[in-house]
């Protein structure tokens, strides 16, 4: 209660100072007795009344200012530069309406005061009147093209208003006119960036360097830079720019910054000795994850097929980590690369055994996927029994998955079991939802239907292969060889040569057209069995053929 008293006490001092002040200044402007004439009166305020409102207004006193003027400007309402002081109080009292109103009177009498323009342009800006800020600094820059205040405040409208093309004449000129590097650098930053708005990038490419002129060791407009090198896909300017700042950025955050975009521009360009060179120097900056990091530096060496460095690394943070999932499952992943797939499936149960339900139906998913991998192993070994026996293991973790079913279908294929064969591919192709495989589902199951004299559902199966690809140079091939079986040669021949255009150097294509053209063109059909042992010098059957072709002719 006291300390209200007593601010109470201390705002009624100051009023009555304040008061006390006016009064005395009164006391100058409107002088007592009758000693004066009117025109010696005149003349005191005249002469001193501007003094007195200029000191007051450098003192930061615009309340005194305002009360100060009005009164006098109530007896000479012409004087212009009290009115401007009093307009300048007003604008720096924050009120705007008031100041306003004393601008367009001062205006009114003198159309071309500057000075009172860009108080009433200010004012309006105060107000978001930015239409009428423009006007009023127009129309300065028109008398006066030279006045730096006036083209600023013209050239930050024109960008408040999204009228970049002319902000960036406007700051063009400006910067012509800044007298310090400082003004020029700032000026050029801010032309850069609307540049970069147009997409005139040569612009901001030069606006950038211009100011880097200034300040060639500014972190902020080198990362710009280097953002607008990446956004443009000039990876070698960005690589260039980022190891020159390393030269002389210290603070960590912008440290780690600049590796980080290192280490990711050397991932985009496949360079992983480097990013893992730059890797082990973030490594050493304080703050940064350093788990992270070194799990980035395993899947970088796995990348350049370092898989004993990589494995080792992956090996040692899961054991840093009780919960190290995602490296984990990388480490599991990368023992599947090398092939020892006991320990990807050790490391997968040991997850599995400590998972969520959402992880675990993720982990489920990603063992038979390792075990489908091993089968194919077996498959392309013909160990049949062996594969079979793993994708059984593979359908007890995920029945949905179906390169399950396919890997299922090639076995029987191999083991002539069509029947079998073309219903593992169906289903394949039922639980391939996204549509992902079954190009080469419907591939297989045209060869199954064929080999069972299906002739209707081999047509079929390569005609839904070809509205997935039109171009597919093996469903064209596999077409040509359905038409060879119901002796349809025309047919047969179109399909082989459209198979060519795709794929020249389909070899399989090539000699069965050399089997057509024996009939019908000889020299054609020996051309051909030319190509394809050019091709395979070990295709016995294409030989054959073209020895027999020329002992014939010999004959």
């Amino acid at each position: 209660m006291m300390n209200l008293n007593s601010n109470v006490i201390l705002i009624l001092v100051a009023f009555a100072v304040a008061m006390l002040a006016v009064y005395a200044l009164y006391a100058i402007i409107i002088p007592k007795g009758n000693d004066l004439s009117k025109d010696s009166e005149f003349q005191l305020t005249t002469k001193n009344i501007l003094e007195h409102v200029r000191t007051l207004y450098d003192k930061g006193e615009y309340a005194l200012v305002e009360l100060l003027a009005l009164k006098y400007l109530e007896r000479m309402p012409s004087h212009l530069e009290v009115r401007q002081y009093l307009a300048d109080a007003f604008f720096k009292d924050k009120k705007y309406n008031n100041a306003i109103k004393q601008c367009l009177a001062i205006l009114k009498r003198d159309p071309d005061n500057i000075g009172t323009k860009k108080i009433l342009g200010k004012c309006y800006i105060k107000k978001n009147m930015p239409g009428k800020a423009l006007k009023e600094f127009e129309e300065i820059f028109d008398q006066k093209s030279n006045d730096l205040e006036a083209i600023r405040m013209l050239a930050e409208l024109y960008r408040e208003t999204e009228q970049i093309y002319s902000s960036i004449s406007v700051y063009n000129i400006l910067s012509g006119l800044a007298s310090s590097n400082a003004e020029i650098a700032e000026i050029q930053g801010i032309l850069a960036e609307l540049n970069e708005e147009i997409h005139d990038y040569p612009a901001a490419f030069e606006a950038y360097k211009t100011r880097l002129g200034i300040y060639p060791n500014d972190v902020e407009t080198n990362k710009n830079l280097v953002i607008l090198y990446i956004k443009l896909n000039n990876t070698a300017k960005a690589i260039e720019t980022l190891l020159y700042m390393l030269s002389f950025v210290t603070e960590p955050k912008e440290l780690i910054w600049v590796y980080e975009n290192l280490i990711q521009l050397f991932v985009e360009t496949e360079e992983y000795e480097k990013a893992i060179e730059y890797s082990n120097k973030l490594l050493d900056i304080q703050g940064v994850d350093k788990f992270k990091i070194r799990n980035d530096i395993a899947s970088f060496n796995l990348k350049l097929n370092n898989f004993n460095a990589g494995i080792k690394l992956l090996e040692e943070l899961v054991l840093m980590s009780q919960s190290a999932y995602d490296v984990t499952v990388e480490l599991a992943q990368a023992y599947i690369q090398q092939k020892e797939y006991e320990k990807a499936l050790e490391r997968y149960t040991i997850l599995l055994d400590k998972s969520t339900p959402k992880e675990a139906k993720s982990i489920r998913s990603l063992i038979c996927d390792m075990y489908i991998l091993w089968a194919i192993d077996y498959i392309d070994d013909k160990r049949y029994a062996k594969a079979l026996e793993l994708l059984d293991k593979a359908y007890s973790y995920n029945v949905l998955n179906s390169e399950l079913y396919y890997n299922k279908a090639l076995v029987n294929f191999e083991q002539k079991n069509f029947t079998t064969c073309v219903e593992f591919l169906n289903n394949a192709l039922k639980y391939d939802k996204s549509n992902t495989f079954h190009i080469k589902y419907f591939l297989k199951l045209s060869e199954a239907h064929h080999e069972l004299g299906n002739f209707f559902e081999e047509k079929k199966a390569l005609s839904d292969l070809l509205k997935i690809d039109p171009d597919n140079a093996m469903g064209l091939y596999r077409s040509g060889l359905m038409y060879v079986s119901q002796h349809d040669s025309k047919n047969a021949e179109e399909c082989f040569n459209k198979a060519l255009d795709k794929d020249p150097h389909l070899t399989l294509a090539k000699y069965n057209l050399a089997l057509l053209y024996e009939n019908n063109n000889r020299e054609k059909a020996k051309s051909l069995y030319i190509e394809v042992l050019e091709e395979n010098s070990d295709f016995l059957e294409a030989r054959n053929a073209l020895n027999e072709l020329t002992s014939v002719d010999y004959y």
